[in-house]
C-alpha cells in the first residue's frame, strides 16, 4: 500500500474528470436544472457530523487544495447549513439553509456559465429569482406566498426591456412593451 496521499488527504478521492456536457442556454432549461439541483439538496438526508475529540484542541496546517464532489457545512450541532455541489449538468450549486434546515438561498452557475440566484421564504417557497443568460439577457422573477410567479422583469441581450404581470391563475394580466410600439 502506498503512503502517498492525494492533495486533499482523502485516500478515497479520485481524480477522474467528468465528461463534458453540451450546454443548454435556454433560460427555462437553466432554471429547471437549477430548481432540480436545489430540490435534490432539499431531499438529501442531513447527517450530523460530530467533531473528533482532538479536532477542537489542535490547529492543523491549512490544506492548499481540497478535492471533492460535494462540500457540506454543518453548525456546532451537526445540522446542515450550507451545501456546495455539482448538479446533474456539472454546474456548481450552493444552497444556504437556516437554523431549521430549510434552504433559504441558492446560487447556481450553469454549464454555459450563466448564473442564477433564488431566495426562499421561511417555509421553503421560492419568492425571488434572478438569472443571467450567456447571451447577456437578465431576468428577475417575483413570486407570491404560494410560490406562484406574479411579476417578471427581463432585459434582453440587445437591451430591450420587458415587464409581465400575472394573476393568481398564472394568466398574464399585463405586458410591457405591448408589441404595438413598433
Amino acid at each position: 500500500m502506498s503512503s502517498e496521499q492525494p492533495p486533499n488527504g482523502n485516500p478515497d478521492a479520485t481524480s477522474e474528470a467528468s465528461p463534458e456536457a453540451t450546454p443548454d442556454t435556454s433560460t427555462d432549461a437553466a432554471i429547471g436544472r437549477f430548481r432540480d439541483a436545489v430540490e435534490s439538496l432539499k431531499e438529501a438526508p442531513s447527517q450530523p457530523v460530530a467533531p473528533s475529540a482532538d479536532s477542537t484542541n489542535r490547529l492543523a496546517a491549512p490544506l492548499k487544495s481540497v478535492v471533492a464532489e460535494q462540500f457540506v457545512l454543518v453548525d456546532s450541532h451537526g445540522a446542515r447549513r450550507a451545501t456546495l455541489t455539482l448538479d446533474d449538468g456539472d454546474g456548481p450549486a450552493l444552497a444556504l439553509s437556516d437554523t431549521n434546515g430549510r434552504i433559504r438561498a441558492a446560487i447556481r452557475l450553469g454549464v454555459d456559465g450563466a448564473p442564477s440566484v433564488v431566495l426562499y421564504d421561511t417555509i421553503g417557497r421560492r419568492r425571488l429569482e434572478v438569472a443571467l443568460k450567456a447571451d447577456g439577457a437578465a431576468g428577475l422573477g417575483l413570486y407570491n406566498q404560494a410560490g406562484e410567479g406574479r411579476a417578471e422583469l427581463v432585459v434582453s441581450g440587445s437591451g430591450a426591456p420587458g415587464l409581465s404581470l400575472f394573476g393568481p391563475n398564472g394568466k398574464r394580466l399585463a405586458k410591457l412593451p405591448t408589441g404595438r410600439e413598433r
